[in-house]
């Protein structure tokens, strides 16, 4: 069986804490909960947490255990392995403890104190909203004495807790249950004694932690967080089990879950080697695994994508463009025709709803002419016509509302799609006004509309569906006047009134049906090389362009400004290279340089190149994986 990937962070590294803080792991549960923080435990973000739960999966995510104060006591003498960033000082430095910080792929982090190795691992279940933290120690001493001071929060993911909440709790002498109104966090141990936090309310409070990287992007990072007490163990057992379990009081076999978990992973990876034909690289293995992360199932047991870790949900567009990369080219089909499903039966008026939420949001214009190329693209992987059918009248719907108008598009009287502005995947907005509009028609539409009119014809060929004719001859008309309106000689015009140079012509170059001659294909290709290249991807906006902002900083409304005007989006080298040295390359380099094993959401566009955004990007992920096959 195929052997799991590992990435080392050595002392020298996790020492210098301004290294080490911007070095983020990430395992999760298949549910949109996860268990996330830095390579020095140390959190940074108001998403980090040992255990974020998912109350209805994958939405109300929610932080109930942020992290566990660990002090060791050897003959007497108390060692502080946490880190914390308070408002004014770093406390305590348990880092300059760390001798090495491994992902294989859950988190391992190695402390040396003397001639003593303390190791401390985590895991994450599949299904499951529990994380269990083993402990160990290597060497031999009669004199070892664990403390463990879990502190608990309850509190979306995107707030912060700043007042005392009177938390209830129950314990015994090897747990302690903590209701948070309907629901409960329970925390146990399989070795020693729990001690209850006996000192009046507010004394059960840590105060004041400060997240950085909240601060960096100019929102709040002050909060709060209870302990309920203490558990203390004589450390004479080969290893030690905390497990925190949310809504759950089943006494697990945590072994048996460890193993169970890491057989998955493997089976994972082996069912992608095995369909691929791809050398078993841990590069590769990689991309794999965090694609895994991305899928999840849905309280109503449907299945979906979370498009990026920490902070986003289900989106449709992103759903659509991953689902090739992420479900199809790792054997997942049975989950492909399910997320499938779980978007097409939300249409309304035509249009995917690009957010689910509770109140689902409609407002992308692409999203359903990426999904009838995702459901094509799973045809060719399965030769489901049973299921093509059944959705076949839903798709004609889609194209009808296109053709006759719907929110914020229409086909317009040269059949191309004329469309509203904020609608298309560069869609960062200040003050209600989209920074890079794009309305009018802007190029990836066309070609994805073009795209989405063949395959409907494809379809009626397969099915014997008479309308096969009506949409070629649409199709036609969209291809001469998208080369007449779009082709500058060089690359294609943006939008059919804008020739910014842009990377969304690449989508144009990438779709099943395309309108671009390889003769065409390769001068863009050059253009793009030329304008839109770096070694860590493609820009969104030439670096000579007047409104060219590299650096992804600052506040909501700064950030924005450089979202899609010169910042690097790496799903975006997915769609330009197909080379697996250059695809290899920019991995090897991301995955160990801000999410470890993962692939950020996207990079300043300028010196020094820093990965920034989400830390797990699924469309990053995805397009780099579709690349490979």
């Amino acid at each position: 069986m195929v052997s799991l990937p590992e990435i080392t962070i050595n002392k020298s590294d996790l020492t210098d804490l301004n290294k080490s803080k911007k070095l983020e792991w990430l395992i999760t549960n298949g549910l949109g909960g996860y268990s996330s923080s830095t390579v020095t435990g140390m959190n940074t973000r108001k998403y980090h947490g040992l255990l974020i739960t998912s109350v209805k999966p994958p939405l109300d995510r929610k932080v109930t255990l942020s992290k566990v104060e660990e002090e060791i006591e050897i003959d007497g003498k108390t060692y502080e392995l946490s880190t914390n960033r308070y408002l004014d000082v770093i406390h305590p430095k348990g880092y300059v403890l760390l001798e090495k910080f491994e992902l294989n792929p859950f988190p391992c982090f190695t402390y040396k104190i003397g001639d003593l190795t303390f190791e401390k691992k985590i895991y994450m279940f599949y299904g499951k909203n529990a994380v269990a933290i083993t402990y160990s120690i290597a060497s031999k001493n009669k004199n070892v004495k664990l403390k463990l001071r879990p502190l608990v929060n309850y509190r979306s993911i995107y707030s912060l807790t700043k007042d005392v909440i009177n938390f209830k709790t129950v314990e015994d002498d090897s747990a302690v249950k903590i209701s948070m109104g309907e629901d409960f966090l329970k925390i146990s141990c399989n070795s020693g004694r729990y001690f209850p936090n006996n000192f009046e309310e507010s004394k059960k409070w840590y105060w004041n932690f400060f997240y950085e990287a909240d601060d960096e992007r100019g929102e709040d990072c002050i909060e709060n967080a209870y302990n309920p007490g203490l558990f203390e163990i004589d450390m004479n057992k080969k290893s030690v089990v905390l497990i925190a379990q949310f809504n759950d009081e089943t006494d697990y076999d945590i072994d048996e879950l460890i193993k169970k978990e890491i057989k998955r992973k493997k089976l994972l990876l082996n069912s992608f080697f095995k369909i691929n034909k791809l050398p078993e690289e841990d590069w590769i293995k990689w991309l794999v695994l965090s694609s895994d992360s991305h899928i999840i199932k849905r309280y109503d047991d449907s299945t979906s994508i979370i498009a990026g870790y920490h902070w986003f949900g289900e989106w449709g567009r992103d759903a659509f463009i991953s689902l090739p990369g992420l479900c199809l080219a790792t054997g997942r089909y049975n989950d492909a025709r399910e997320i499938i499903k779980t978007f097409l039966y939300k249409t309304k008026n035509g249009l995917v709803p690009n957010y689910l939420g509770g109140n689902d949001a409609y407002n992308s214009i692409d999203a359903s002419l990426w999904m009838i190329n995702a459901i094509y693209k799973y045809y060719l992987k399965t030769d489901d016509i049973e299921f093509v059918m059944k959705i076949f009248d839903k798709l004609k719907s889609i194209i009808a509302f296109y053709m006759n108008g719907t929110d914020g598009v229409a086909m317009d009287r040269d059949f191309l799609l004329k469309h509203k502005g904020g609608l298309t995947w560069m869609d960062a907005a200040v003050d209600g006004k989209p920074i890079t509009p794009r309305d009018g028609k802007a190029v990836e539409i066309q070609a994805l509309w073009f795209n989405a009119l063949k395959i409907m014809e494809f379809f009626c060929d397969k099915l014997n569906n008479k309308s096969g004719e009506s949409y070629k001859k649409i199709a036609e008309e969209v291809k001469q006047q998208f080369i007449k309106k779009f082709w500058s000689g060089n690359y294609l015009k943006d939008n059919v009134n804008d020739d910014t140079i842009r990377p969304n012509q690449l989508i144009a170059l990438n779709l099943p049906f395309k309108m671009i001659d390889e003769e065409k294909e390769r001068i863009i290709l050059e253009t793009i090389k030329k304008f839109l290249l770096t070694d860590y991807g493609i820009r969104t906006l030439p670096k000579e362009h007047v409104n060219f902002h590299p650096n992804y900083v600052g506040n909501l409304q700064q950030r924005d400004k450089a979202y899609h005007n010169g910042t690097i989006w790496p799903w975006l080298l997915g769609l330009y290279t197909k080379d697996k040295s250059t695809i290899k390359k920019f991995v090897e380099q991301e995955v160990k340089r801000y999410g470890l094993g993962c692939i950020s959401e996207l990079i300043d566009g300028d010196k020094p190149f820093e990965s920034k955004g989400c830390i797990s990007q699924a469309w990053s992920v995805a397009t780099l994986l579709e690349a490979l096959i």
